[in-house]
């Protein structure tokens, strides 16, 4: 299990669950590893689900552990598995076709080490098309659970969460009986604890392209109201609250709003 670090190192647990992922798991290794330095120690988790292409090789040019998974039940219980075995004080998970931000576990070590009672955090999001040009960029603004509910979506891009290992077991592993919007259900839970640190820098790039699992918008849609109806939040005032989270991250990037109405930014089809 994670463990603290002596003398200002601090270790990072990463995990990536993969199936198939060779078209971009290459950038996504990269942006890992690149981070190292004598101050952040990494221990990558790939928890692999029986890939027929040349994601395993791919995953050999890197200092990452493999397990392969190949009776898991989806991707959170891929995630799941991988957070049982990564070792870090601090733990978080990016998926095969994402990136961690330059520079951002230095900014993550540094704002856990600065505010040592918070649990977790998160912070501002880019939007990449397959080609990795920016389509966008979005800054999270600060929320109760009551507006979260309320929103009907997640507004906490996953790609920049990242949580001491003593906080990922207050709250507990993913449900496995979400396909799609595990994450949603997650922080639901870890905003009945505490509200996360929002930093200002970009912690994680999001890549837009039509193969995603998140790109269902049915099975999403249907997912989500199940995370509402679990947290009470698909009453009047739960809906009121949702909307004013929604204005204040619109005032908030106006730029990823427009992005947004111009069809450069969809996460669904």
């Amino acid at each position: 299990m994670g463990h603290e670090q002596g003398h200002g190192v601090t270790r990072i647990g990463v995990v990536t669950p993969t199936l198939d992922g060779e078209r971009f798991l290459e950038e996504t290794l990269r942006s890992i590893w690149s981070q190292r330095s004598d101050s952040i120690e990494i221990d990558h988790v790939l928890v692999d689900g029986g890939s027929a292409d040349s994601t395993l090789e791919i995953a050999g040019r890197y200092p990452s552990r493999l397990v392969v998974s190949t009776d898991d039940r989806g991707m959170y219980d891929a995630v799941n598995r991988g957070m049982a075995l990564a070792e870090g004080d601090i733990v978080g998970y990016i998926n095969a076709d994402d990136e961690i931000a330059p520079g951002a576990f230095r900014s993550i070590a540094q704002a856990f080490a600065s505010n040592p009672d918070a649990g977790w955090l998160c912070g501002r999001v880019e939007y990449v098309d397959a080609n990795g040009a920016c389509l966008g960029r979005m800054q999270p603004v600060h929320l109760t659970l009551r507006s979260y509910i309320g929103l009907g979506w997640s507004c906490i891009p996953q790609q920049t969460v990242w949580v001491r290992r003593s906080f990922w077991e207050e709250v507990g592993p993913f449900d496995l009986e979400y396909r799609n919007c595990g994450d949603y259900d997650w922080y639901a839970r870890a905003l009945r604890l505490e509200h996360p640190l929002v930093l200002r820098e970009t912690l994680g790039r999001f890549r837009l392209h039509p193969a995603q699992l998140s790109l269902d918008s049915s099975k999403m849609d249907r997912e989500s109201r199940m995370v509402q109806d679990r947290n009470g939040g698909r009453d009047l005032m739960g809906f009121v609250y949702g909307k004013a989270l929604s204005l204040r991250l619109n005032a908030r990037n106006p730029a990823w709003l427009l992005a947004k109405k111009r069809g450069r930014i969809s996460f669904t089809r």
